[in-house]
């Protein structure tokens, strides 16, 4: 994935697919959000307790989307307040790295947004103004190698999906042989994720500079461990000695983060327009549940701490929890909620004969493999219910859904690989996999609301069509593919036969007589 190519998203429920500034009502006389008209919103409304206009960019930011403005982008506001003056050194400038459209918005409003905390008693609004800068990068005059080599960028933040990384999925190393990466080894402006970092951190040490600290913010297995090798991994394809300057100088602290952040709607924007009493062409939308957990590193950094934040010795046992038990169970509702003709998360989890085996498959399967250290199982689920209950959260199944090669790993093959291991069953994960290959059988078909996004929906949706009902030959087919499921899953007959039944089971009977066999 790069940075120039179009959004992986699906249509919002009950919006379209058009920019955020097309929907404001262009008739309105309210004018537009920026620091000029902060005294025009009501009090109730939480604003910066500081001087946006003094910020100073300290903070390189990879992704300009949702999930990053109504997360570190908050974190770090609370930060700033925090430091006074001092603090107003940590602003961010983010770079949208697929479309203009957000950061055009943003730069008539001063950088600022709304955060829309949405619950079930209501909606509480916040405007964050931590942005010092958003631009869209290809476009940047400066660039990307330039900005993260500037010596006043002391941190480089990134949410780019687990698949901006360029890693191949069941090993999680670099693609070396992309052409992309191939691609970026020389050029002035590299277009991937890796090939900027790499690019960037070698303008660093060739100028004799300290170099920024790199974040990941993305569901990653050991998130900063897995891209500090692929950056290594793309210098030595460049030259030998930036690849052990980076092993020896740059720091890559692993970070777990949490909230979920659905597509912004045109009920959003009506929202903000509506408590602000102003327009906001670039709110978003969350839940009120905020976590961001950070490995310890040397060097500056915003109090993040003020905003909730966690600075830990190791992540590990965050990170794990959420992989598995969250975005893993996440998936797995977005799939056998889909099929089930459901359309949002809200409606899967309140559905109980859905949450019986969401709760199974958590405490069963997923649980099992965690470490000692992690949070409680058992309380740990009932809270991710209660979120995803959450009925002002309208979040769509298929974009919980969506890209499912990339994901399915380290969400749901890692501890599936643990549990064949051990000789525990694991009949939930088997069924949850069958679900998602079911997507790609049924796309097209006639009654389904199933609406598939996959980098390789092309390739899965023929090797459905060639199987035909031939269950056992598409478990083979799926579990062949190393890119997915790595080398030693497709050995394993006895889960080949087992997803062959799965697979037999959702074509031939009814879905929640197939749930409800496997509860019981």
């Amino acid at each position: 994935m790069t940075f120039l190519q179009s959004p992986l998203g699906i249509k919002p429920l009950n919006a379209t697919t058009i920019d955020l500034p097309d929907m404001i009502d262009a008739g309105s006389e309210q004018p537009q959000l920026s620091s000029a008209v902060l005294d025009m919103v009501p009090k109730s409304v939480r604003r910066p307790g500081f001087d946006v206009t003094h910020l100073k960019s300290g903070i390189l930011h990879l992704g300009c989307g949702a999930f990053h403005r109504a997360h570190q982008a908050v974190i770090t506001q609370r930060a700033i307040e925090a430091e006074g003056k001092k603090g107003l050194s940590w602003g961010i400038a983010s770079a949208s790295l697929r479309r203009p459209t957000t950061p055009d918005a943003l730069e008539q409003q001063d950088g600022l947004f709304t955060v829309l905390e949405r619950d079930a008693t209501g909606t509480k609004a916040e405007i964050v103004g931590s942005l010092s800068e958003a631009f869209y990068a290809p476009a940047d005059e400066r660039g990307l190698v330039e900005r993260l080599a500037d010596p006043t960028t002391k941190i480089v933040t990134m949410t780019v999906t687990a698949g901006g990384y360029s890693l191949e999925p069941s090993s999680g190393r670099l693609l070396a042989d992309d052409p992309e990466i191939q691609n970026d080894l020389s050029a002035e402006r590299p277009v991937t994720t890796i090939g900027t970092l790499m690019q960037g951190l070698d303008a660093v040490r060739k100028a004799g500079q300290e170099p920024p600290v790199i974040l990941s913010c993305d569901n990653l297995s050991a998130n900063g461990d897995t891209v500090r090798q692929a950056v290594i991994d793309c210098a030595a394809l460049k030259d030998d000695q930036l690849a052990n300057w980076i092993e020896r100088n740059v720091q890559f602290p692993n970070t777990m983060v949490d909230r979920i952040v659905p597509v912004t709607t045109e009920d959003d924007l009506r929202m903000a327009q509506d408590v602000l009493g102003v327009l906001d062409a670039a709110p978003v939308s969350a839940e009120p549940y905020l976590q961001w957990v950070i490995e310890d590193f040397e060097g500056e950094r915003p109090l993040w701490e003020a905003g909730g934040a966690q600075i830990v010795s190791s992540v590990t046992p965050w990170e794990e929890a959420k992989l598995r038990m969250l975005n893993g169970t996440h998936m797995v509702l977005a799939y056998l909620g889909g099929l089930a003709g459901h359309a949002t998360i809200a409606e899967v989890a309140n559905d109980p004969l859905m949450v019986d085996f969401a709760m199974r498959f958590m405490l069963e399967e997923q649980a099992p493999t965690l470490s000692a250290t992690a949070p409680d199982p058992s309380r740990y689920a009932k809270l991710l219910v209660q979120r995803w209950r959450n009925p002002a959260l309208q979040h769509d199944v298929g974009r919980i859904g969506r890209n499912g090669s990339e994901k399915l790993a380290m969400r749901i093959l890692d501890p599936l690989r643990e549990n064949l291991k051990a000789g525990r069953p694991s009949p939930c994960a088997v069924l949850a996999i069958a679900a998602w290959i079911r997507w790609f059988a049924l796309e097209d078909t006639s009654g389904t609301k199933v609406e598939l996004n996959d980098p390789l929906t092309i390739e899965l949706r023929d090797l459905c069509t060639t199987a035909g009902e031939d269950h056992t030959k598409l478990a083979r087919a799926f579990l062949s593919i190393e890119e997915i499921f790595g080398p030693d899953i497709r050995d394993h007959e006895e889960l080949v036969q087992e997803l062959s039944c799965a697979l037999s089971d959702l074509h031939h009977h009814d879905l929640r007589n197939v749930i409800a066999a496997r509860l019981n």
